[in-house]
């Protein structure tokens, strides 16, 4: 049994856009409802409990006036936002692409939306505000067809459900005797090994599971301080392009590893569901084809099936400006590459996983960008699922009181 689960902390900085593309590629934009005022991309604040991904859905549904799943979105970019010149608090914003198949010179977008030509090569010549003409003008560059077989990224979600359909159904391999007790997720830097380091040095019957895929993480280029490991991520980060899908496949059996390593005591740093968020950013930054990532997805979607489900997972999130800022802070030298751009995809396909993986498994989900670590080990605490046979501390604290 799990204990009652505070509210999502969720700052309402967070907006999800979309690109809203029909049969004839118009895009839909919104009206302006003053002289002042440009018109843009449908957009949507992101509630506590939700993703961007599901309100970027939400906006394309109620634009379309028809059922948008949220995977089949594409994920474009993510923008920082300073205050608007009529008082606007700053905020980050995350664009996805729908592409609207069945729309005709007919169709009525929702109201106050009204369908526009692009123009080649920017979004600039639509008279759009600054931020949407910039996603135009990327969606444009990348090519507005993301089903395409070469030159564009053919969907994600297409992929798995292709790989899917072609395997299952698989075998009921639970060990559910084995379980890790929780599992944490998230992009480079969010702070999964304070957390857990934090943890366990208060909680001595708990194992802290570490992340066991081996990266050369010398502070200084110049200094030899051994050969490292020559393995195939630390190649791929030192910008070996090459070595991307050798990268996935030998991570991808690491946390397999790491997975059956781990009982119901472990609290483990990153697993098998690690490896999918960065082959889906890999995926769609291009440097998996689609081949190679539906033969990873194939392999990992028939791991997964035989791995004993954690009781919990907790997803930590971060703004992707307070990640860069805990990189830099680091400097390790296989990330200085790192763009925000990249660490924002990573960020985003990490969202993906955890909301593929709620409806099985508790996922929680924990936004670090405001949070001291105290804090963020508070809240993690109240996430731990509660073991049998102990006793809810909070429940304990009830009791005296009513007593």
């Amino acid at each position: 049994m799990l204990t009652e689960l505070p509210p999502r902390h969720r700052p309402d900085h967070l907006r999800a856009a979309c690109v809203i593309l029909d049969g004839q590629d118009r895009i839909l934009l919104t009206e302006p409802r003053s002289a002042d005022e440009r018109p843009g991309l449908p957009w949507a604040v992101v509630p506590p409990g939700s993703t961007a991904r599901e309100t970027a859905a939400d906006v394309a549904r109620h634009a379309c006036r028809q059922r948008v799943a949220a995977a089949r979105l594409r994920y474009l970019t993510e923008l920082h936002l300073p205050p608007g010149p009529h008082g606007e608090a700053p905020h980050d914003l995350r664009v996805f692409v729908h592409r609207y198949a069945g729309a005709s010179r007919r169709t009525a977008p929702g109201p106050d939306l009204r369908w526009s030509p692009p123009q080649s090569g920017t979004g600039e010549g639509l008279g759009l505000d600054a931020a949407s003409a910039y996603c135009v003008g990327e969606l444009l560059r990348h090519g507005p067809d993301d089903a395409a077989d070469d030159g564009g990224i053919r969907a994600v979600a297409e992929i798995e459900d292709e790989a899917r359909r072609l395997i299952d159904p698989v075998p009921a391999l639970w060990r559910r005797d084995g379980a890790a007790r929780v599992v944490v997720i998230g992009p480079p830097a969010v702070g999964k090994s304070t957390l857990l380091k934090r943890h366990t040095a208060r909680a001595p019957d708990t194992e802290h599971v570490r992340d066991i895929v081996p990266v050369r993480r010398d502070r200084d280029r110049d200094r030899d301080r051994g050969p490292g490991p020559d393995n195939y991520l630390t190649r791929y980060l030192r910008g070996d392009d090459a070595s991307g899908f050798f990268c996935q496949m030998e991570t991808l059996l690491l946390r397999v590893l790491q997975n059956l390593r781990t009982g119901e005591s472990g609290v483990m740093d990153q697993d098998v569901h690690s490896s999918l968020a960065y082959a889906k950013a890999l995926r769609l930054s291009g440097a998996l084809s689609a081949q190679q990532y539906e033969t990873y997805y194939r392999y990992h979607h028939l791991i997964t099936s035989a791995l004993p489900p954690p009781e919990a997972m907790v997803h930590l999130t971060a703004r992707t400006d307070v990640l860069m800022r805990r990189l830099r802070r680091r400097d390790r030298v296989l990330e200085r590459s790192f763009t925000s751009s990249y660490v924002s995809l990573v960020a985003q396909c990490f969202e993906d996983v955890a909301e593929e993986l709620a409806p099985r498994i508790p996922v929680h989900h924990l936004d670090t960008s405001e949070l001291n670590p105290d804090q963020v080990l508070a809240r993690f605490e109240e996430l731990l699922p509660v073991r049998a046979g102990s006793t809810d501390r909070r429940t304990d604290r009830h009791d005296q009181a009513q007593g």
